[in-house]
């Protein structure tokens, strides 16, 4: 799964909104139960159930109905027994499918700009060459993965070299101090050679 749109981003916000209210309604359900039983010793006492009972059994259940209803159309019609514990299990699976899709694209999408840059010059700047082959390697591996790695983390965290090389290349509003850190660092990472192309200019990335 990857998250590529707006639209899969809003499913993240459903499925928070799902849990928060599966949550609320597991607690109704809980202080439900208690007066139930409650209800119960009193009708074995020969007392009958207030109306208003009655009432608060059948909005609590139709609320379940509607929730389990959009919860499986969530999870794209994917059959979950309708008990609400099970049904908070699939939902919070589904989130941090989601959540690791999003962090995975977003790995994928530094990768990809580094696959992208371009050396201003004739010949081949192998320097330069190497890491967007190790890049593109990345992308194959990471495509079809499921589940997260460091490197993964790392990417999507900004904290790779390969973030690192980028800031270099785009980041034109960096202070003295920051400009030296991130050249330091990207040529102790990834190599002396390519940081001065980079902080020289001779890499960009061409406007897509």
């Amino acid at each position: 799964m990857v998250i590529t749109s707006l639209e899969d981003l809003d499913g993240m916000t459903d499925v928070m909104g799902l849990l928060d209210e599966g949550q609320r309604l597991q607690s109704r359900l809980g202080e439900l139960g208690g007066v139930l039983r409650q209800v119960a010793s009193q009708l074995e006492k020969g007392s009958p159930p207030s109306p208003g009972m009655a009432a608060s059994v059948i909005e609590v259940s139709k609320a379940f109905e509607g929730w389990h209803e959009r919860a499986q159309r969530i999870l794209g019609g994917t059959p979950v027994e309708p008990v609400l514990p099970r049904v908070l299990e699939a939902l919070e699976a589904h989130r941090k499918a989601l959540e690791e899709a999003a962090l995975r694209q977003k790995a994928m999408n530094v990768l990809e700009q580094v696959s992208s840059l371009v050396y201003r010059g004739a010949d081949e700047f192998l320097p330069l060459s190497t890491v967007q082959f190790d890049a593109l390697g990345m992308i194959r591996k990471f495509k079809d993965m499921t589940g997260l790695n460091d490197v993964i983390l790392s990417l999507a965290g900004g904290n790779h070299p390969y973030n690192l090389l980028l800031k270099l290349v785009l980041d034109k509003e960096m202070s003295n101090d920051e400009w030296m850190s991130v050249y330091q660092k990207v040529g102790q990472e990834i190599g002396q050679d390519l940081a001065v192309a980079a902080a020289r200019g001779r890499v960009y990335l061409p406007e897509q």
